[in-house]
C-alpha cells in the first residue's frame, strides 16, 4: 500500500513540473465541426491525432483534411469561424493578449472560409505569397499547391500585403497573387468560382457598388447574391 501511495505521489509531482502540459488558458480554438479524415498535428509533437468535433486548439497545431473531408473551428474569444475544405492544409497561431486573441492562419494548401464577427484580436491569414489582415469580413483564400493565392472578398474588405506593396480587396472582387515580389491582379468576382461555404451550403456573394448621389455624397449599395 505505501508503494502505491509513494507511486501516485510521485505521479503529480511529475505533472507539476514537467513542461507541456497545459490548462484551459492555453486553448484558442475549438473544433466545431468535422467529417471524413482531419487530423491534428500538435505543435511540438511527430505524431497526428484524429479530430473530432470539440477538439480544442492551441497555438501552432496543424489541421489537415483529407478527400472528401470538412472542419470548421471557432476561436474563444470572439467566435471568428474558420472553414477548412477538403485537401487543405494550415496551421492555427493564436497569440493571447488579455481577453483577446491575435489569431494567424498560416496557410500551407487548399480552400478556407472565413467569417469574422464582433472582432477582438488581429486576424490575419499568411500564405507563401502574401498576408491578409481583415477587420469585419468574409472572404475566402484558396492556396494552389506551387502555385498563386487567390482571395474572394465575400463582404468587407480584405487588406493584403507582400514585398511588392499592399492593395485593398473590397467585396465583389476576387485578387490573385502569383508570388510575394508581385501586387495582387484585382477583378471582379464570377460567382461560378466561389466554393461552398460548407456541407450544403448556397454560395454568397456581398458586391459593393459605390455611386454619387444627387446631393453629391458618396453612397454604397450592397448586394446580396445567393446560388443554390
Amino acid at each position: 500500500m505505501f508503494r502505491r501511495i509513494t507511486s501516485f505521489l510521485i505521479f503529480l509531482f511529475l505533472l507539476s513540473v514537467t513542461p507541456g502540459l497545459y490548462t484551459a488558458s492555453d486553448y484558442v480554438a475549438v473544433v466545431i465541426k468535422s467529417r471524413g479524415r482531419v487530423t491534428l498535428m500538435p505543435k511540438g509533437k511527430t505524431r497526428a491525432i484524429k479530430v473530432q468535433k470539440g477538439q480544442l486548439l492551441r497555438d501552432g497545431d496543424r489541421l489537415e483534411t483529407g478527400t472528401a473531408s470538412f472542419c470548421a473551428i471557432k476561436f474563444l474569444d470572439d467566435k471568428s469561424l474558420l472553414r477548412i475544405k477538403e485537401n487543405s492544409t494550415c496551421v492555427i497561431e493564436g497569440k493571447k493578449e488579455g481577453e483577446r486573441i491575435d489569431k494567424n492562419i498560416l496557410v500551407e494548401v487548399g480552400s478556407f472560409f472565413a467569417s469574422i464577427f464582433k472582432q477582438r484580436g488581429k486576424f490575419l491569414v499568411t500564405t507563401p505569397t502574401s498576408v491578409a489582415s481583415v477587420k469585419g469580413t468574409k472572404f475566402w483564400t484558396i492556396q494552389k499547391r506551387n502555385g498563386p493565392t487567390i482571395y474572394i472578398g465575400i463582404e468587407g474588405s480584405i487588406d493584403i500585403s507582400n514585398e511588392a506593396g499592399r492593395v485593398l480587396l473590397r467585396a465583389g472582387q476576387t485578387g490573385i497573387v502569383t508570388s510575394k515580389n508581385q501586387l495582387p491582379q484585382i477583378r471582379l468576382t464570377d460567382p461560378s468560382e466561389i466554393p461552398s461555404e460548407g456541407e450544403g451550403s448556397p454560395k454568397t456573394q456581398i458586391l459593393e457598388i459605390e455611386f454619387k448621389s444627387p446631393d453629391g455624397g458618396q453612397k454604397t449599395m450592397r448586394i446580396e447574391v445567393i446560388q443554390k
